[in-house]
Formats: C-alpha cells, sequence, structure tokens
C-alpha cells in the first residue's frame, strides 16, 4: 500500500511541476473536454498543411492530435515522435483504430532527433519544448531535420508549468536559424510559426 501511494504522490508532483509529463495521466491529455482549451482542428489549420506535408510531432502523448494531422495528410506521412514508449503506445492504438496508415510511432530524444537530415516539412510542438532536457539542442536538431523554408510550429498553453514565453521561443528559434512568421493567440495561449530560411 505504502509503496502504491508513493507511485501516485511521484506522478502528481511530476503532473504540478517541471519536467515530462506522466504517461499515466495520458487521459487527461485525450479527454473531450480539452477541446474547450485547444481544438484539434485550428491547430491543424495553422500548420499550413499539404495533401503530401511530411510531418514530424515531437511529444505526440497519446495522440490527441495525431488523427486530426493525419487525416489531413493522406499522401503525406505523420512521424509520431515521443519520449515515452508508454505515450507511443497509447497513440498507435488510437490511430490504428481509427484505420489511419500514415501515422508512424518513433520512440527517442527529442534533443538528438533521429532523422536524416532535411526529411520534414513541418515540425510542430504543443506543450512540449519546456519539458526537454536541453530546448536549445532540440532547436538545433528540429533545424536538422527540417526542410529549407519549412515550417516550425510551437504552441504554449497558459498554466502549463514548463511554459515558454514568447520572447524565449524567438530567442531559441533565432539561435537555431529561423525566422519569425506569424503568431495565433487566444485566451488560453499562443502559437508562434517560425520558417528555416536556409
Amino acid at each position: 500500500m505504502d509503496s502504491f501511494i508513493e507511485k501516485w504522490k511521484d506522478i502528481f508532483r511530476r503532473f504540478s511541476g517541471k519536467g515530462v509529463y506522466p504517461n499515466e495521466l495520458a487521459f487527461l491529455l485525450d479527454n473531450p473536454i480539452r477541446r474547450l482549451i485547444i481544438k484539434t482542428e485550428i491547430l491543424a489549420d495553422n500548420l499550413h498543411l499539404k495533401s503530401n506535408s511530411v510531418v514530424l510531432e515531437i511529444g505526440c502523448g497519446p495522440g490527441y492530435f495525431s488523427t486530426e494531422i493525419a487525416n489531413r495528410i493522406p499522401l503525406g506521412r505523420l512521424i509520431m515522435f515521443d519520449i515515452q514508449k508508454e505515450m507511443l503506445l497509447k497513440a498507435q492504438t488510437k490511430i490504428r483504430s481509427k484505420e489511419i496508415i500514415n501515422a508512424f510511432p518513433i520512440n527517442g530524444d527529442a534533443t538528438s532527433l533521429p532523422f536524416i537530415t532535411s526529411k520534414f516539412d513541418v515540425v510542430f510542438l504543443v506543450t512540449v519544448l519546456g519539458e526537454v532536457s536541453n530546448p536549445e539542442e532540440c532547436m538545433f536538431s528540429i533545424s536538422r531535420v527540417l526542410k529549407v523554408n519549412g515550417l516550425l510550429s510551437i504552441t504554449e498553453m497558459n498554466g502549463d508549468p514548463d511554459l515558454l514565453t514568447q520572447e524565449e521561443l524567438s530567442s531559441l528559434a533565432s539561435k537555431a536559424g529561423f525566422t519569425f512568421e506569424e503568431t495565433y493567440s487566444t485566451s488560453r495561449g499562443f502559437t508562434l510559426n517560425f520558417r528555416k530560411v536556409k
């Protein structure tokens, strides 16, 4: 009993503090109530996807955004990337249940993305960059795998203990060679879009 209590104390500590979101609470990320905070359709609109886009979703969690994105790129591919294998299993189960065949789970660390140079048209992160052990290294790794003129989209939500400000994100992006393109703001958070120019 004590070990059970200690386990859930640790889960709550990770949920309410900084760091990787606990996979044990993945159901909260995939809850329909989350649509009141951030709608998958709106986020997908902000990515300016084409039917053949090759997309990297860093920190896919249980796949809350993944099905919407995959459905918008029927001739493309979505790579669902997460540091937690347990999250990827949940995302993969969800994708399979929707009979989606163009989305693929990959496990790894976002500070060193295991992909070839200039592979992706779009890379996006939703409330994830602040959880990465070294956000600056992550941004340089994203720059390497993103095509020239590719889109980097970062969404942050108010109340997230790992939230990075617009100023912090812009600074990180600039250091990694991105140029600012546009902002989408709501009362609950914001999305910043950047382009890789060279």
